[in-house]
């Protein structure tokens, strides 16, 4: 660790603890007895890891430091939030972050790693370091922001798998106003981004990565015509530059993928533009009646092919969605229902050699006749973007892959549960099912795509002895995955106990899990996992003084060997061992 690292960590726990200590003294003793608040909690987390049998799969030692505060000063509110770790290093974009929002009244600022949203069609979620603010007087809503969306990632001559990493500074700056009274409003956008092409020192030849330029304006707005019903729209117009250094002289590849007709488009000449500035549009218009137990709303969605904004990390593009979307809450709310179907259509440009129309549905279903029973489901075949990674083997989580985006073109998820018993016993039986299908989208712009299906289905039993503060709890589990020609299969039953002592201040868990491993139908090894728990939050005398929380655990993992055709690897043993301390007032 860097002695820059050591005074930033530093620095954090000081601003940190002394906050916490000036919330802890007597507010009294300043004349003041109300009108200042604080709440907030700070993290601290240790990881040690070995193993035998395989190389090591993560950092044998790692530590994590996270935190967040909340002042209220007489309606002025300042949160602020860190996260700190040795294990930084390892990410290309930054996971070591510090976050502050002040708010007074109907101004609020963004200082740091943050993320604003103007639109779903311009900013959208993008985290920057950098300077937001928004302000709200009355019936006004105005936002800005400026700041770095994406971190210099020079390219590694030395271990060139990590090049898809490969990354120009990119910067961003955006503002939206709008004006908002009795449920009608309007709001106009703009947003721009730009790579630097200085911030990186070079660029291999055989490398996809090009500095890029984006312009997006945008105007929404909403207008309730009746007493039951509203009409809502949007539109987006965004100008994108693939290449900023584009040499048509020198550059032999293709410039874009569908070669887009360019028309004289009215944001013209506003930003430089060459060979490879695509323009594009989205909009959506929706008109909606909602009755006492019931809704409906017609949506009409069309996004041009290759649509994109820099402000947003993924985007559906090449659609045109007519969808309706009906909402009921039956039997004095016990059954909810809500549906979104409708027809989807893409080839909007017709240089396609077809033009696929296809039905597109979303469907959610509660349902609880009592206190006993419940039930839900839900299916949806739209394309979403999610950067929560399937993973393989189920027993090992890496941190790591956090910046990947997965795009989910079906899903389905069932679940059902049943709780029964008296006061000195309490059983529950709980079922979940579910079904994804994804395909991995790169971290690099313009990566393969890897279609896989994802099955798993999970039944379990608990019983809580309530007199003795015991839970025990079986379990059964089934996990399948396809991915291309390689089917894996885990399956094995699972068991746990949990108790507490010290008038519950002290909660212990063991958990235990054997699963049987096959790939494409050959035996592959068995896995048995044991874990430990043992948590301690000790009985405040005070509240003011917060809680305080301590917490050990413990994680033996052993695999047999895998010896089919496809995979051949020893048996090897992981041992993990996790130590928390959480302070919140």
């Amino acid at each position: 660790m860097t002695k820059q690292s050591i005074r930033y960590l530093f620095l954090c726990l000081v601003f940190s603890l002394t906050l916490i200590q000036t919330k802890a003294q007597n507010l009294e003793s300043f004349g003041v007895k109300k009108g200042i608040k604080a709440n907030g909690s700070l993290n601290l987390n240790a990881i040690g890891y070995t193993a035998s049998g395989i190389p090591v799969r993560r950092d044998p030692f790692a530590w994590f430091v996270s935190g967040n505060l909340t002042l209220n000063l007489f309606g002025y509110a300042a949160p602020f939030s860190f996260s700190y770790s040795n294990t930084s290093r390892s990410f290309t974009q930054p996971f070591n972050q510090l976050s502050f929002a002040p708010q007074y009244k109907w101004v609020k600022t963004y200082i740091g790693y943050n993320s604003m949203t103007f639109s779903q069609y311009t900013l959208s979620g993008h985290v920057f370091l950098g300077g937001g603010v928004e302000l709200t007087p009355k019936n006004w809503r105005v936002a800005a922001m400026y700041g770095r969306l994406r971190k210099a990632v020079p390219f590694n001559l030395t271990d060139t798998t990590e090049n898809y990493n490969a990354s120009y500074k990119r910067m961003g700056v955006g503002f939206k106003i709008g004006y908002e009274k009795d449920n009608n409003g309007i709001n106009v956008t703009l947003f721009h981004a730009k790579d630097d092409i200085q911030s990186i020192p070079y660029v291999l030849y055989n490398s996809n990565l090009t500095p890029k330029q984006n312009l997006v304006a945008g105007i929404s707005g909403r207008k309730k015509l009746f007493e039951r019903v509203s009409l809502e729209a949007e539109y987006a117009y965004s100008i994108l530059t693939n290449n900023i250094l584009y040499n048509p002289q020198a550059d032999t590849l293709s410039v874009d993928s569908l070669r887009i007709p360019e028309p004289d488009y009215f944001l013209k000449g506003i930003i430089p533009s060459n060979a490879t500035t695509r323009h594009f549009s989205a909009y959506n218009m929706s008109v909606g009646y909602q009755g006492t137990g019931y809704g409906i709303q017609v949506r009409y969605e069309e996004v041009a092919p290759e649509y994109q904004t820099l402000g947003a990390y993924y985007f559906n593009n090449d659609m045109r969605n007519i969808t309706l979307i009906p909402s009921f809450q039956l039997f004095q709310g016990k059954l909810g229902l809500n549906a979104n179907v409708g027809w989807q259509y893409n080839n909007l440009a017709k240089l396609k050699a077809s033009t696929t129309k296809r039905f597109v549905g979303a469907f959610n279903a509660a349902f609880t006749p009592n206190e006993q029973w419940s039930f839900s489901g839900n299916y949806s075949n739209f394309t979403t973007f999610t950067n929560i990674r399937p993973q393989t083997d189920p027993f090992f989580r890496n941190n790591l892959d956090t910046l990947n985006y997965y795009q989910i073109n079906n899903t389905f998820n069932g679940m059902a549960s049943h709780n029964f018993g008296d006061k000195e016993r309490r059983h529950a039986i709980i079922f979940n099912g579910s079904y994804q299908k994804a395909s991995d989208v790169a971290a690099y712009e313009g990566g393969n795509n890897n279609l896989s299906d994802f099955y798993t289905g999970n039944i379990s039993y608990s019983l809580t002895l309530v007199p003795k503060n015991i839970t025990l709890s079986a379990s059964a589990n089934y996990y399948t995955s396809r991915m291309a020609t390689v089917t894996t299969r885990y399956w094995g039953p699972n068991a746990s106990v949990t108790t507490s002592f010290l008038n519950k201040t002290l909660r212990c868990t063991y958990a235990g899990s054997f699963n049987k491993n096959t790939t494409n139908g050959l035996n592959s090894g068995a896995v048995l996992n044991n874990r430990v728990n043992i948590g301690y939050t000790p009985a405040a005398k005070e509240k003011e003084r917060g809680k305080h929380t301590f917490s050990l655990g413990l994680n033996l993992l052993r695999k047999s060997p895998t010896t089919t055709e496809l995979s051949k690897t020893p048996a090897f043993t992981e041992f993990t061992a996790t130590t928390n301390y959480s302070y919140s007032f």
